[in-house]
């Protein structure tokens, strides 16, 4: 199965559930698929660690 291209939209973080939030946008063969998706974690944590969990969230969703 080919890798779909990945793009998350719209990010935001829930102080209330302690997680971020976004819109993650799957292209492949066919079309574009959109899915909310959530990955707790503190709103202080570096970037490259809020990338890598929202991306693997994304991911697992698929």
């Amino acid at each position: 199965m080919p890798t779909p291209c990945l793009s998350l939209h719209r990010i935001a973080y829930d102080p209330v559930a302690l997680a971020f939030l976004a819109e993650a946008q799957f292209l492949d063969t066919t079309g574009v698929r959109r899915r909310r998706i959530t990955w707790r974690g503190p709103v202080t944590a570096e970037f490259q660690r809020i990338a890598s969990g929202l991306r693997d969230a994304a991911l697992s969703a698929a």
